[in-house]
């Protein structure tokens, strides 16, 4: 028998509750009173006091803290401990996870923090399935709320803005649900809208030191068991996250636990688990009970961790999460996640029911490549990328690894930060490469410092420096096979493109490697049976191209190319730049997208380097808003690039800089009325400003003025220079506008809320969603 002890949260408070406890641990009570300034009986026996979310909370991890002690003094650690919302942090006190002080200081702050938010409500909902909210919530345009609480297929709590909550309550009784009771809590918990509260959270988790749990405890976010390293990041992503209970009931059952021990006030979850066991056993005694076998609701305040989180498991006996050597991309049916039929005998034994068709849900932590995912070291198949906007530094990379996504980092203008290098090679994150006359520094610092992933941005293939970063260590394996450690994701906009970057390096470029020393011998020979991309990001053709192939269409063409590269190790496929709603996710998806690339869409991130004027004016951006206009790369061949244009006389000007050089090889031959207006309002007043001409006869080049311009305004840019306050360059890839449209009106719609996970969380449980819903039907069979 496997036994897991699980502890309550906010909502099952009792006047009076510990009673009995107090005199047995005297210790811990004393503790818990220095902490607090007051008496913890007599906080229990105040009802008034209670009400107060900055009382009951601390207070009720302590009743469950004193709860463990006193059963662990009489009985044998469980196999595993749980806790709903709140009484997760007394599991992991439980565990060794934390002692005892540290997690009442936690629950302390959290409690002060929450108490803080306003203008929120929290609708317990029973007798509607989750998926059937879901698709009432999409069809009465109800995007402003969220599912706090999945706590069995019967019950749900949703979260939002009051009024939203409250309009939704009739909808969902005309629609058949058996109770919906407005719970007595003012804020959204578990929603999108705590999203600054669990920073503010995660500020006060980043001094805490978290051990590996005794014990392991399941958490509410993931369904799955805590790890020392990540406790803190599922800490604060439990403020704003839902709180997965029926996932995790599931994954229990799964795992061979056959009772659940509740420890603390009331009985709310020794109630569910009645349910799980009834509905999650494979081969169970009878069909699952009425409504309200699992209708009570945990709590007023219980509200829960996750706005939309994963889609929940809703199978009978099956786990929802992804075996890691699973390729889990989409297609024809999505999700590769197909039920294992539980058993089929009858009460009466021998006799088969015909199957009863279902959807097979999709989470979002399976959608693309499994393989990608672990090459990433990500959770999710999403990736953030700074290359070539400047905007994307270690801080957005910092909290996009937390979130559990791949990031690559836009390397500051000038010499190699070697502290942000050093941080990318302890933390595997990536650091963008451009080719260019620093590039081969730029590797020699990359490999200095043990950075294992670059994103390329080569629009003529591979060079150099970057098949040397590339097969830098490379060797052969225990059986013969070519092995590179160091991975590459290359931008490609064409089958040519990419076929460059699937080929092996050149024997010319590799023979010339060797004899400068880039490159051993014994390197040299395995890079000659390997591609030089590990994967590729397609994105939107631009430059030449602006009016050629769509990069959804170009996917399952490079996609297909990508299989017959050579090596052992598969290059996975991915899209760039072009994925800003769910719709579009899901498509990419389903059409065999391993990963998804965010690029302009990054730069809205509250730690990106921009000002908040230029990110505010990035968030607000539309379609027309946003043009073509020429910059520094290719400059006299004329390739253009998407910026935004609202705000900035960057496109008009880069634009008649470009004009001018076409038609005039040196500045000296514009027009003189014409080339004053340059210099006065583009060049700052004079062209001494100006570098030096390369040319023969020393005379200053248009070409040498436009990249000036150019380069000036991309550097000056990211700070939003007040000098020159229309002269801004921001690049703006169709993903930012694509998501500004369909954030419009909530609160993503603002750049303060874009945060890697928040964006990554967004578009890919709602992609999951659509996926489900759009499945074809499997058959399954119930006893």
């Amino acid at each position: 028998m496997r036994v897991v002890w699980a502890f309550p949260g906010q909502g099952s408070q009792r006047k009076n509750m510990g009673a009995g406890l107090f005199d047995r641990h005297p210790g811990t009570l004393a503790c818990a009173e220095a902490v607090l300034g007051r008496s913890v009986p007599e906080l229990c026996s105040d009802q008034a006091a209670l009400r107060d979310t900055r009382v009951l909370q601390p207070v009720l991890y302590t009743v469950g803290a004193l709860t463990y002690l006193d059963r662990a003094a009489r009985e044998p650690q469980p196999d595993c401990m749980i806790g709903h919302s709140l009484g997760e942090y007394t599991a992991l006190y439980a565990s060794g996870a934390l002692d005892f002080e540290t997690g009442l200081r936690l629950v302390m702050a959290r409690a002060e923090i929450m108490s803080r938010a306003s203008g929120g409500g929290m609708l317990a909902v029973v007798g509607l399935g989750v998926g059937r909210l879901r698709e009432i919530m999409r069809r009465e345009g109800a995007d402003g709320i969220d599912v706090a609480n999945h706590n069995s297929p019967v019950q749900t709590v949703l979260s939002g803005p009051e009024e939203s909550v409250r309009a939704l309550a009739p909808v969902l009784r005309r629609e058949g649900a058996g109770k919906c009771v407005l719970l007595h809590i003012s804020v959204a918990a578990h929603s999108r809208y705590m999203a600054e509260a669990a920073d503010e959270l995660g500020t006060v988790l980043d001094a805490v030191t978290f051990h590996e749990p005794r014990v392991p405890v399941v958490s509410n976010v993931t369904a799955r068991p805590h790890r020392a390293d990540r406790i803190a990041l599922r800490l604060r992503e439990h403020m704003c996250r839902e709180v997965r209970w029926w996932d995790s009931l599931a994954h229990l059952v799964d795992q061979g636990v056959t009772e659940l021990v509740e420890l603390g006030p009331g009985s709310v979850l020794t109630k569910l688990w009645a349910a799980a066991r009834t509905e999650l056993t494979p081969r169970a005694a009878g069909p699952q009970g009425p409504p309200d076998a699992a209708g009570a609701v945990p709590g007023g305040g219980m509200g829960a961790d996750a706005a939309g989180g994963a889609v929940p498991a809703t199978r009978t006996g099956q786990d929802a999460g992804a075996r890691p050597e699973e390729e889990t991309a989409p297609g024809p049916g999505p999700g590769g996640d197909s039920a294992a039929a539980p058993g089929t005998r009858g009460a009466t034994g021998g006799t088969r029911r015909p199957p009863v068709p279902r959807r097979v849900p999709v989470a979002k932590e399976r959608l693309g490549s499994a393989r990608f995912r672990e090459r990433y070291e990500a959770e999710l198949a999403w990736v953030v990328s700074g290359t070539g906007d400047g905007a994307v530094g270690d801080e957005v990379c910092r909290a996009a690894r937390a979130a559990g996504l791949a990031a690559f980092a836009d390397p500051a203008p000038g010499a190699p930060d070697r502290a942000s290098l050093g941080g990318a090679g302890r933390q595997g994150r990536g650091i963008g490469l451009r080719p260019g006359p620093e590039a081969d520094e730029q590797v020699t610092a990359l490999l200095a410092h043990e950075v294992r992933y670059v994103e390329a941005h080569h629009p003529h293939g591979p060079d150099a420096a970057l098949v040397r970063f590339r097969f830098t260590g490379a060797r052969r394996g225990p059986a013969g096979a070519p092995v590179a450690v160091r991975h590459v994701i290359a931008r490609v906009t064409g089958l040519d493109q990419a076929a460059a970057f699937l080929r092996p390096p050149s024997a010319a470029l590799l023979d010339e490697l060797v004899r400068t020393a880039g490159l051993s011998a014994a390197e040299a020979d395995v890079a000659r049976m390997l591609p030089v991309a590990s994967d590729l990001a397609v994105q939107a053709p631009g430059g030449w191209h602006t009016d050629g192939a769509d990069a959804y269409q170009l996917l399952p063409a490079v996609a297909a190319l990508a299989a017959g590269s050579p090596g052992p190790e598969p290059v996975h496929v991915g899209l760039c730049g072009v994925v800003g709603t769910p719709e579009q996710a899901a498509t990419a998806f389903a059409l065999g997208a391993a990963f998804l690339v965010s690029t302009s869409l990054t730069a809205c991130a509250p730690a990106a380097r921009l000002a908040d004027a230029l990110k505010h004016t990035l968030a607000r951006a539309g379609d027309d808003d946003v043009t073509w206009a020429p910059t520094e790369r290719h400059a006299t061949l004329g390739v253009p690039a998407r910026v935004v244009r609202r705000g900035t006389l960057f496109p008009a000007r880069a634009g008649l800089l470009h004009r001018l050089l076409r038609a005039h090889r040196y500045f000296a031959d514009i027009p003189e009325h014409r080339r004053r207006h340059i210099e006065e309002h583009l060049l700052g007043g004079s062209a001494t400003a100006l570098p030096a001409s390369d040319s023969v006869d020393g005379r200053l080049r248009t070409a040498d003025v436009f990249r000036w311009y150019a380069r000036e305004t991309a550097r000056r840019t990211p700070g939003g220079d007040p000098v020159r306050p229309l002269d801004h360059q921001l690049p703006c890839d169709p993903d930012l506008t694509h998501f500004n449209r369909v954030t419009s009106g909530t609160a993503l719609a603002a750049w303060t809320a874009r945060t890697p996970g928040a964006v990554a969380e967004h578009l890919l449980t709602n992609a999951a969603e659509l996926l489900s819903a759009r499945a074809p039907n499997r058959a399954e069979t119930r006893p």
